[in-house]
């Protein structure tokens, strides 16, 4: 019976720590990885004043050392670069297992009030307008090109003119043409 219950409890504590070790928090920036790495390396050496251990830029990550009163946990920042809102962004993952979640949501909204008072608001984001659907348009012609055939339209309807020229007036089919001979009487 002693033995069920602590392997439960084994199972249960397992649980828990990989559970804790899986905690993180992840925003993304509309500023450029460059600017976000500075922005993020400032506030949690100078402004929030903890130690960082150990950073390398080109990977995109660092560790620091979270102080909380008398208690020291280990923390890490990681960025990786991606797009926000159609332009060049970073995306900021704060990690510190050993403290709640709303440890990590702090560092990262600290992060953005101090992005957005050092450089400005970010642009506006990129609007992006779907392309128009494809239409069948006559294939492009070149001086010299014989004129394309006229489409004989349904009867009674005037004939459709071939595309670049001038547009032909209606004619009525009830009157007849005529000419006028200065001369004489119309024929």
């Amino acid at each position: 019976m002693w033995s069920q219950r602590l392997g439960g409890l084994a199972a249960v504590v397992l649980s828990l720590a990989s559970a804790t070790a899986e905690a993180r928090t992840v925003r993304d920036e509309p500023y450029s990885m460059e600017t976000t790495w500075n922005a993020a390396v400032r506030l949690v050496r100078i402004d929030m004043g903890m130690p960082i251990l150990e950073r390398d830029q080109d990977m995109g990550f660092f560790t620091f050392t979270y102080r909380e009163g008398a208690r020291s946990v280990q923390g890490s920042v990681e960025m990786v670069r991606t797009e926000v809102d159609g332009r060049p962004g970073a995306r900021v993952i704060v990690q510190i297992p050993q403290m709640p979640t709303y440890v990590e949501s702090l560092i990262l909204t600290r992060l953005a009030r101090k992005l957005r008072s050092e450089f400005g608001e970010p642009p506006p984001p990129v609007v992006r307008r779907p392309a128009p659907p494809p239409t069948e348009r006559a294939p492009d012609r070149r001086p010299g090109d014989p004129e394309p055939p006229v489409t004989q339209p349904p009867s009674g309807a005037s004939p459709t003119p071939p595309s670049g020229s001038a547009p032909q007036e209606p004619s009525n089919n009830n009157r007849r043409e005529r000419s006028i001979n200065p001369a004489g009487p119309e024929v």
